[in-house]
């Protein structure tokens, strides 16, 4: 079984939150507990949304569950949680996790560039001549040349406490521990021995670093074996009298 969100009613129901105060976010407000929804529960089910908001013990939530929010449109297949359609692993650009990850790394300007352009980052610039900022980023201030798991698991960490009604930061809201969650994240990008998953999250993470930081960085988060390139394969063939071993 399996169940999504329309992305049209999500809009309708995200009236404007305030950015002062967090008391009317959380599982009261219907745009803020259905993307904080376990993926196990179906937040269309009235009773479901009921027994969450009651704390019933089948009903709890805790960093044991995926929120909703981490879903590629929201939809999660209970049968097989990490495949395609997944946490983070297969996001699309207008997705919110990825829009928070730009907001707080690369500028609030570029989380919604994908809103106002039709351009994809993967295929080039954007900017020309004229139009690059003058300010640094945070990710250029870090440093920063690619996207790494664990900063992937940081936003999403953030993103979980700005949806929440938790005033201020704590280890755990109410049951759900961050801490726990910002590993569960981190291990499933990072404690991978199957050559298949492996090659999976390697292509994940460079389908964040293009999205994040465009083609244009693209030696720096994916840099080339020149060694191993017509060039210098070429000079060490004359080195080496005609032979390249």
């Amino acid at each position: 079984m399996s169940h999504s969100t329309d992305p049209g009613k999500l809009n309708k129901d995200c009236i404007r939150l305030s950015p002062y105060d967090k008391s009317g976010r959380g599982f009261h407000h219907e745009c803020t507990g259905r993307l904080l929804c376990p993926v196990e529960y179906d937040w269309n089910d009235m009773e479901h949304r009921a027994k969450i908001r009651d704390w019933h013990p089948n009903f709890l939530v805790t960093a044991n569950s995926w929120p909703t929010f981490l879903y590629k449109d929201n939809d999660y297949d209970e049968s097989d949680p990490t495949k395609v359609d997944v946490p983070i692993w297969e996001v699309i650009p207008a997705h919110i996790t990825l829009k928070a990850f730009k907001h707080i790394f690369t500028s609030p300007s570029s989380a919604d560039e994908d809103e106002n352009t039709d351009v994809d980052r993967r295929v080039g610039p954007k900017r020309r001549h004229g139009e690059r900022r003058t300010r640094n980023h945070v990710a250029h201030l870090l440093k920063m040349k690619s996207v790494e798991p664990r900063a992937i698991a940081y936003v999403a960490v953030q993103l979980r406490f700005a949806l929440s009604d938790c005033g201020a930061w704590r280890n755990t809201d109410c049951l759900f521990n961050h801490v726990d969650f910002y590993n569960s994240i981190a291990r499933w990008f990072e404690e991978v021995d199957d050559a298949e998953d492996k090659a999976f999250v390697e292509d994940l993470l460079l389908w964040w670093n293009r999205e994040v930081f465009g083609v244009e960085a693209v030696t720096a988060y994916a840099p080339q074996d020149a060694s191993k390139m017509s060039v210098a394969t070429s000079f060490k063939r004359r080195r080496t009298g005609g032979s390249t071993v």
